[in-house]
């Protein structure tokens, strides 16, 4: 990617977050098509907005207005402040992490949001773009993407448990370029949201706050409580976590995307949450790794941490059974059994076997791998 130049120093940045939203509605018909035409303009002329870039003219360029207008054309904006609109709808796009500034690229998941019908699995590309990419000191002519507003905002969350609109607000004001750890204590949040009362923070900005509430309402395994204005993670019991070495750091909002995604697999497939070695819906299952998450954080691969293809459903006894590489799997779904296995669990467990329709390319690299495992453990495969 060409090298983009800023129009103005970080530092002059306004000490709040700036957060306006165009489309509140992101899995709607008009999020979606003001989406799909900013790609489609990108993709046609990504050689001249790159050169623009390059150039630091982009704000007042030729390009810059065509987009515009297509903007105005779709959504039927009136009047004088035609363009404004328009203008906001870009820089949404731009905040939330979707289109990258000066508009030279685009996030790799936007395709597949914009192609995906199905609501649910929409709202888990939100989330990875949102958590991995949004920054609210950027906007189409201003890169500032080393700040990622949402990432420090969730992971405050996973830190504190739960945050309430005042706390929202805490973070609206906040500097997070002075917090090395990533996110805000309790003690933190607190002081913040007294710098924020005095200086009639959330009497000026109410709209902005009520917008990042709203679009924070659409992150997966996210609960909200109107009435006391919180959000914390749900943490849904039918997917259960299991003990992990806590001396690679987890990403622990990563972690529930993944779960997520894999619950979302197993009811596209199955019509519900299964174990999809016996297809049973058992009250409790385990994200398993294929590829232990510890050996993929080890090699600083977040990529494949979290990666739905890494995971596979399970009962807790068929885990318990995975996990110690005491059983793996072929690549047609055939189960493979070790020698420490119990003859009327063996007996059990050959019953069953995985079905194609999750076997694909990547999920069947993952097991080459911990087939290896198994063959360590067990040498080799009978």
């Amino acid at each position: 990617m060409a090298n983009t130049k800023k129009r103005r120093d970080i530092e002059v940045y306004e000490n709040y977050w700036k957060f306006t939203a165009a489309h509140l509605d992101i899995t709607g018909t008009k999020f979606n098509n003001c989406l799909n035409i900013i790609v489609l303009f990108i993709d046609k002329n990504m050689h001249a907005l790159k050169e623009n870039a390059d150039h630091g003219d982009f704000a007042d360029s030729e390009l810059y207005k065509q987009l515009q207008q297509q903007i105005v054309e779709i959504s039927g904006f009136r009047g004088t402040d035609a363009t404004l609109s328009a203008r906001k709808v870009i820089n949404q796009f731009v905040k939330i992490g979707y289109i990258y500034p000066l508009l030279v690229g685009y996030h790799p998941l936007v395709k597949s949001f914009i192609k995906e019908t199905n609501k649910e699995k929409k709202e888990i590309i939100f989330s990875k773009i949102f958590y991995e990419n949004s920054s609210l000191a950027s906007d189409v002519t201003l890169d500032n993407r080393e700040l990622k507003h949402v990432n420090f905002l969730l992971k405050t969350l996973d830190k504190n448990g739960s945050l309430n609109k005042d706390d929202i607000m805490a973070l609206m004001v906040t500097d997070i370029s002075n917090y090395r750890a990533g996110y805000l204590t309790r003690e933190q949040l607190d002081m913040q949201h007294q710098y924020a009362i005095v200086s009639e923070f959330d009497e000026r900005k109410y709209n902005q706050i009520a917008h990042l509430i709203g679009y924070l309402k659409r992150f997966v395994d996210l609960k909200y409580d109107k009435n006391e204005e919180r959000f914390w993670f749900a943490d849904d019991p039918q997917i259960a976590d299991k003990d992990f070495d806590e001396s690679f750091a987890r990403d622990g909002v990563k972690h529930r995307i993944y779960k997520d995604e894999l619950k979302e697999e197993s009811k596209a497939i199955y019509g519900e949450p299964v174990c999809y070695l016996d297809k049973k819906p058992y009250k409790s299952l385990i994200a398993s790794h294929i590829k232990p998450c510890v050996d993929c954080l080890k090699e600083h691969n977040e990529e494949e941490a979290y990666d739905v293809d890494n995971g596979l459903l399970l009962s807790p006894t068929v885990d318990s059974y995975f996990d110690k590489k005491d059983i793996s799997f072929r690549d047609d779904g055939s189960i493979l059994i070790g020698s420490n296995v119990a003859e009327t669990i063996r007996i059990d467990f050959e019953k069953y076997k995985l079905d194609d329709a999750i076997l694909n390319e990547r999920r069947k690299r993952y097991l080459a791998y911990h087939r290896k495992l198994f063959e360590k453990k067990n040498g080799g495969i009978q």
